[in-house]
Formats: C-alpha cells, sequence, structure tokens
C-alpha cells in the first residue's frame, strides 16, 4: 500500500509489474509497458475461465541448449541410430545442409521460403516413411535423446491442469514424438491438446506423414519485428519463469478463488 495527500492507493492492483517481478529480468524485452499492464489486468479481471494458452513446441516449450549442447528438437530425435539407418541419416544431413541455409536466410521473403521449406520436409517424411519405423520404437528414441522442457516446465502444466486451463500445442515438428516428451517427463494432462503432424501406424509401422510446415528465423534478426508484434519478448531464456509469474498473477485473483 502506499498512502500519499490523503489516498490510499493499492499499487499492486494498478501495476501488474508490482507484482510479476520477473517482468525487470535482462532477458525481457517490453516496447510498450502501459498495453503490456492493460492487458494483464484484463486478463486478470476476465478470469481463469476465460483464459487459454497457445504454444508452440520445440525451443518454446523445450530448451535450446543444455550445458553447451543443443537440444533436440521432435525432428532431431527421428536421427537416432533404432530409427534411422546409415544410408537415412546421410541424406538426412545432406537436406539439413542444402534447406537450413535458406531458412534462416534473412535476405529472402517467407514467400521465396515457404515452396522449399514444403519440399525440404517432404523429403525428410519420405525417407522416415521408408525406414518402416514401430510405434514403440520411439518411446526408446526420445528416452535416449537430450530432449528437455524449460526449467519450471512442471509448474507450467502443473498449474493449468489445476486450474483447468486448455494448453493448445501447435507444432511442425511430429506429434508422436511430442506428446512422448511431455508424457516422459509426467505432464501429459486432460487439458493438453496439440495440433501437429502426426505418424499415421499401420500395426506397428509407419505409413504417412500429415505435413504442415512453419518456417523459422534467426531471433536477432528478428528482435525488432518480435517486438513491434508481442507485448513481451523473452531473448536467451531457458526458463519458464516469466509464463509461470504471469499466470500466478492472473489465476490470483479474488475472483478467481
Amino acid at each position: 500500500m502506499c498512502v500519499s495527500a490523503g489516498i490510499e492507493v493499492n499499487l499492486s492492483a494498478v501495476f501488474p509489474f508490482v507484482q510479476i517481478p520477473e517482468l525487470s529480468k535482462g532477458s525481457v524485452l517490453i516496447r510498450e509497458r502501459s498495453r503490456v499492464e492493460e492487458t494483464l489486468q484484463a486478463m486478470r479481471r476476465a478470469g481463469v475461465s476465460s483464459l487459454q494458452v497457445i504454444s508452440d513446441f520445440d525451443r518454446t516449450l523445450t530448451r535450446f541448449t543444455h550445458n553447451g549442447k543443443t537440444v533436440a528438437t521432435t525432428h532431431n530425435i527421428l536421427d537416432n541410430r533404432l530409427l534411422m539407418n546409415e544410408d537415412a541419416t546421410r541424406k538426412m544431413k545432406e537436406l539439413l545442409n542444402t534447406y537450413y541455409p535458406i531458412e534462416i536466410d534473412s535476405n529472402r521473403s517467407a514467400e521465396e521460403k515457404l515452396p522449399l521449406m514444403v519440399e525440404w520436409w517432404t523429403k525428410v517424411h519420405e525417407l522416415l516413411i521408408q525406414q518402416k519405423i514401430r510405434k514403440d520404437m520411439l518411446t526408446q528414441a526420445v528416452k535416449e535423446s537430450n530432449a528437455m522442457l524449460r526449467d519450471g516446465y512442471k509448474e507450467f502444466f502443473e498449474h493449468l491442469a489445476e486450474h483447468q486451463v486448455p494448453l493448445l500445442i501447435f507444432s511442425a515438428g511430429v506429434g508422436d514424438i511430442l506428446e512422448e516428451v511431455i508424457r516422459q517427463n509426467q505432464v501429459f494432462h486432460s487439458n493438453v491438446h496439440i495440433i501437429s503432424n502426426y505418424m499415421d501406424f499401420d500395426q506397428t509401422v509407419n505409413i504417412v506423414f500429415s505435413l504442415s510446415v512453419v518456417c523459422l528465423s534467426q531471433v536477432e534478426e528478428r528482435k525488432e519485428l518480435y517486438a513491434n508484434s508481442f507485448g513481451i519478448i523473452l531473448v536467451k531464456d531457458e526458463t519458464m519463469d516469466v509464463p509461470n509469474a504471469i499466470l500466478r498473477y492472473i489465476t490470483s485473483s479474488r475472483d478467481n478463488k
């Protein structure tokens, strides 16, 4: 509380940043502070019944690096000796070396990249189909990988489940592996819904993928664009500290208790 000239002001009610000190971390970029505050207050007033969370998976819910090593994405996990033979692995790397430079080329427009990204992943999926991957192999491949959810993931998933807030995960990765990563971390709750590329299995043999493509680009090159498009930007932050703090703020109002 703050009292000035006989007027009592509840700072925590007026300024969400007072209750969310995590927003002052050096890894947090906020261009329009007042707009973010207004949005957070409106979300809190609306209550958890009006809340849903939409997220990507690879390098959003999962870490980018750990102990100096890049953490596997869902597609990386498929590049496993259990799932792919040596020839397929070699071809996968050739495709990566050909198309990844295109994906991160800031001189190319999204319109130029999209058909090439479709071409890339179509070829990758054709290779995977040829490997006749059995569904039971995926569990072991995930166990052997270094896939890792961000620090603080358990609080994030548990908090959403406790308040019955839908978590919608949209991913251009592989849904079967994405689900397995979440299950092995014991946070696949009934409020989690996934929209992704899924393998079609005939008995235990992989047949085909349902394909979608998302083009990615380098964060540093896009930081200005992101800052103009999104209220809060996290840079080089491998934790769920900020999302968890925002969730605690939204779900802690009197209306939600």
